[in-house]
Order: C-alpha cells, then structure tokens, then sequence
C-alpha cells in the first residue's frame, strides 16, 4: 500500500536462516574485468568476444532480444571503455573481487587499467561471478521489455537488480547504481537496524509501579505505567501469540486515510486488551482503591512529530488511532458511525449524510481537543466504510484509557480521568519490589511481519526511534544516525542511499536497487536476517501481496517488501511518484536470489490503473523465479 497518497478530498497525514557468509557483491554491471595495453585494446577485446560462443549467442548480433525490440537490446554489444586507476584496480582486489588479467598484459606504475563492459546498454545487464558471464534467460528478457513497453511506462524510470545470494553473482543490472525515489521499502532499512540492536526475540515490557504503600487494598499513593514502545501493545495478539494482519484487498486500518477501499479490523483485534490485562493484575495484586493519580511515564523518548507519517511516541493504544465506521442508512437521513476504542477522551461527532447518488469522499477533522468530526456523504448500499482519526495527545488519552480499565477491573480510583497529572518520579524510585503488573509483547520478529506485510509507516518511523534509544538518546532523529551506520557497516554508501525517515514516507529519501538488494544479500545471514525474510508479504498468498501472482507457480515463492507513493493534483491527475519492490526469489532451479525493482513516475487515470502497475512489477519477480 501506499506510503503517502494526497488525493482529492483525501489528504495524508504528514524460510530458514541462510547460514553462509557469501563474498561480496560487485556493484558494477560488468560481465567481466580485461585489462591490456591500450594499444592492444580493440583487438584483445575482438578475440575475447569471438571465443566465447555464449557471449556472442546472448550478446552478440543475433540476439533474440535486440531482434525483436530495438529499443530494450539498443547497444548490446557495444564495448565501453572506461578508465581506472591502479588504486581503484588495489580497492577491487582488497574487496575481494576476482580479476582476470591476460598473461601478456603489462601494466606500468603510471598506467592506466581498461575495463570492458558488456552488456544491454542503459538496458538490462547480466553480470557473471568467477566462473565467467551468464546471459539473462530470453523468458525474463522478453518479460521486462513487454512490461516496459507499456504505455503507461512510456516515461516512467525504472532500476532492477537482481543478485544470486549464494555466489553474489549480478545477474541483472538495469539502472542498478541509480539512486531513485523508493517509497516503503525504505521501511527494510530502519527495521533491519532494530533488528540488530535489540535482536529478533526482543520483547517489549510494559510494567506498572506502586509508588506508595497499600493498606486495606488501597494504594495510599500514585500508580505509574511506564511506557515501553510497543506500538501493538495487545491490539493485534491472536490466541496462538503471534500479530495478526490484514490481506489484501483487506485494507489494513492505518492505511485507510488514504481512501482505498476496503479497510477492515484485524480479526480478533482488541485495542484495549493490554490496558485491561494490567488492570486485572493490579487488581490481583491486592489493590482495590487507588487514592494518589495515576500517571504514564513516557520518557523513553521524546514523542516525535518530524517524520511526515504521524507521532511516534512511547505509549500506544490502538496504534494511537481512533477507528472510524461510517454505516449507510437510508437516502437523506445520517450515516451511522461507531468508534473504537471508545473513552471519555474522545467524542465523535456525525456530519455525513446517505445519498442515492455517488459519494464523496469522507473528511475527517479535529476542530478542537477531544473532538472529531467526520463529513461528507456515502452511498446508499454500499458497505461500511473504516476510516481513522490519529490520537493528537497519546500520553494524556493513554492515561485516561488506563483509569478506565482500572475501573472497569472494579478498582476505584480517585484521580479524574481527564486531570492533568503531577510530576512523574525519579527512575530510581522503580523496582522489582513495587511492580505490580507488567504486559509482555509478542518478539520483535512478530512486530516486523506487521510493519512489512501491510506496510506500517509509523511501526517502520517507531523502529528509528528505538535505535536511538539504544544509542542513549531520547531524540528520534538521532536514531537516522544508528540506520546510516548499519548501512555502512554492509557496503552501502551515503552517496547512493539518503534516509530521512523509517518509514519512506518523505519524498526525499533515495536508494538505488542495487543497495537494496546488496543489503538484502548482506543481512541474510546475520542472526536476524531471517525475521525480515520471513516478515515479508508473500506473492499471492498474504500480506499487501495477496493479489498479486495468483495462480502463477511463482506464488509463494516470492518474498516481497513493496512500496508507493501516490500524488494527486485538484483536477484529478494521479501518479504513482514511485512503485518499488525488493525481496528474495526461490527460484525453480532451486537458487536463492535478491533483488530490487524500481519504478518511478507511472501516471494512471484510476485506481484500477494503479493497481495494474503494481502488478507488472511483480511480474517482473514472477518472470524471474521462473526463468532461473
């Protein structure tokens, strides 16, 4: 789903662990390094193409590809030549890479090294490893260029890169070094760096503190809760444990703003379920009566209003949403509308009416504190329609939610629900000997099967935050800082990949297909690569995924993170700023590959349109486990 869309009346709120450590990763789309005097370039290169009958079948004139279109096989074959210097040659060999060097080349201390590159010029290149060049199967050739082809494509600019995970052999390069606007996947980024400062089974605890002592069963002081990051905080906990997540063309309740059909519960959802599990162990910690206030420390972090996707704060309840279901009636009369969770915080007040004709769209707005209002008109017989208001103030509708569930535990409590509460203690006056409950999350490696699967911007945004938190800082911002050097620490430059949030929801962040799936390759064998190999939407069968490859015999053989923002102008114009995809590829032969597919600027007139676009990308990864 989208990471940002701004539509007319809909504006946006701003399997197994792999277990070998593979050599690295040529980023250059060559099919392989000749080096010889300049004087003997020409026909060095003419004898090396001449002896390589696979070479000249694949690439040379009788090309399937450059036949039947021109444009896709336009300068197969054509040599380029670029220069390199010795230290340049001395970085290549220290990074590990293979180079070929005739016996009678002599190269001087002065000298200059020639590289020969191969290849779909500005097109698709297939880069071979050590065991020599290896030509992109004509299936997948033929599937990208028909893709491309397309009218809608006509402008567009597209980067795919595609890696073995094994060798690290390049298979495909298309535009791969070209930095590009990636939309959601940049979420891959800001999860992976979570992932390797808190690990895979990190689970978030919540606990609440007695401060005071308790006589009688009445607490002759305050009663805290100390907030721990965890964005689910009970909502979505299914029986076995585990989170639970929507499927297209079940749209997932935080991405509803943006007017896309079909929003929905997560089933057996509950947005009160850890507040009301705490209540019932305060309560069973012998505590009836509350006589000091009740309080929410949040001072994990700073709650963050930069990233474009909404706050991101320490408490969470509901993911810090009110959800909104807006009911036909009859023509002429109000809609009906319920809300979740429901709370004295909060009133909802009902402007739209039930038309007979077609229905704008639903604005939703907050004209003053604790007030929402919903206008507009839906159709009649049409079905419900969920949409979202997000929490202006988390810390102050958390603590009321929480004096609620205490009372509603049969605990009274004197603290009014919507008081402003005192001064929070010093950290040191919490122990293990005052604790009187605490809520323990599912781990962490549940959290990013959300955040992937339905593309959770400010779960991704919350994942930057808590690496600042590792780093002993309570400015989110700085948690950027902690993505950047992860990146770093796996080969990706900051030349090539600009992070300004977690979520890539800001239109200035940038990557490039290769960096995606060199990280994708790079991480795989860490101890927690496998939580985001197994977080991600799965062609055809779940996630926003589910739709995509159905019935193909790629389906669920592809592991895919997608992304997309989409803009709109006043008069209707839309267009997809950027629809990406990168992931992993059991491919029939049994390889396991990365990769990237990068697509920026694709106009459509509907929504139908738009998710036509989408699906060609994945067709894109579809032809690919296929045809290797």
């Amino acid at each position: 789903m989208p990471a940002t869309m701004t539509t007319t009346g809909a504006p946006a709120p701003r399997h197994s662990r792999y277990i070998w450590r593979p050599p690295p990763i040529s980023k250059r789309p060559a099919v392989s390094l000749l080096f010889a005097r300049a004087g003997n370039i020409a026909e060095h290169a003419a004898r090396t193409i001449a002896t390589n009958r696979e070479w000249r079948r694949n690439i040379g004139r009788t090309s399937p590809v450059q036949q039947q279109d021109p444009v896709f096989g336009r300068n197969v074959g054509r040599l380029r030549l670029a220069a390199i210097s010795m230290r340049r040659l001395r970085l290549y060999r220290k990074e590990g890479h293979r180079v070929n060097i005739p016996a009678s080349t002599k190269i001087g201390s002065a000298g200059l090294v020639l590289t020969l590159l191969l290849g779909f010029g500005g097109a698709a290149t297939a880069a071979g490893g050590a065991a020599g060049p290896a030509a992109i199967p004509v299936s997948v050739a033929d599937a990208i260029r028909n893709i491309q082809a397309k009218p809608a494509f006509a402008h567009s600019s597209w980067g795919i890169h595609l890696v073995d995970l094994a060798t690290g052999d390049v298979l495909i390069d298309e535009a791969g070094d070209k930095s590009l606007l990636p939309a959601s996947v940049m979420k891959i980024y800001s999860i992976a760096t979570a992932l390797h400062d808190y690990g895979a089974d990190y689970r978030f605890r919540t606990p609440v503190y007695r401060l005071g002592e308790v006589k009688d069963h009445v607490l002759a002081g305050d009663l805290v809760l100390l907030a721990s990051g965890d964005f689910n905080f009970g909502l979505r906990t299914q029986p076995d444990g585990t989170l639970g997540f929507n499927s297209l063309p079940e749209v997932d309740h935080n991405t509803t703003y943006t007017g896309f059909p079909g929003g929905a519960y997560v089933k057996n959802s509950d947005p009160l379920a850890a507040l009301d599990a705490l209540a019932a162990q305060v309560k069973a910690a012998g505590i009836d009566e509350v006589a000091g206030d009740v309080a929410i420390d949040d001072r994990l972090f700073e709650t963050y209003r930069g990233f474009s996707a909404g706050a991101i704060a320490p408490i969470w309840v509901n993911e810090n949403n009110i959800d909104i279901l807006v009911t036909p009636t009859k023509a002429g009369e109000k809609a009906e509308i319920d809300w979740r969770p429901k709370s004295a915080a909060i009133s909802v007040e009902n402007d739209v009416t039930t038309v007979a004709s077609p229905a704008g769209p639903l604005e939703v707005t907050t004209p003053r504190p604790g007030v929402i209002q919903v206008n507009g008109k839906i159709a009649l017989g049409s079905p419900p329609i969920l949409t979202i208001s997000q929490i202006a103030d988390p810390t102050a509708f958390a603590r009321t939610a929480f004096i609620e569930a205490l009372v509603r535990a049969g605990i009274k409590v004197a603290a009014a629900p919507l008081g402003v509460p005192g001064a929070l203690p010093n950290a040191a006056d919490y122990g293990d000997a005052n604790r009187v409950a605490e809520y323990v999350s599912p781990p962490l490696s549940e959290f990013v099967k959300v955040i992937l699967k339905v593309s959770y911007n400010r779960g991704a945004d919350l994942m930057v935050c808590l690496a600042a938190v590792r780093a002993g800082s309570r400015d989110c911002g700085k948690g950027l800082d902690e993505v950047s050097k992860l990146l770093a620490e796996h080969g990706i430059s900051p030349t090539s990949t600009y992070i300004f949030d977690g979520a890539g929801t800001s239109n200035n962040n940038r990557t490039t297909p290769s960096d995606l799936a060199t990280f994708l390759r790079e991480i795989a064998p860490t101890r927690w690569g496998a939580a985001i190999h197994d977080g991600m939407a799965v062609l055809g069968v779940d996630g926003s995924q589910a739709p995509n490859g159905v019935g193909t015999p790629a389906a669920g053989h592809v592991r895919i993170k997608d992304g997309d923002i989409v803009a709109g102008s006043p008069a209707g114009k839309l267009v997809a700023l950027a629809t990406t995809q990168t992931g992993y590829i059991d491919a029939r032969s049994g390889r396991r590959l990365a990769y990237s597919v990068m697509v920026n600027n694709v106009p459509f007139p509907s929504l139908e349109d738009y998710s036509a676009a989408r699906a060609d990308v994945a067709a894109v990864a579809v032809a690919i486990q296929q045809g290797y």
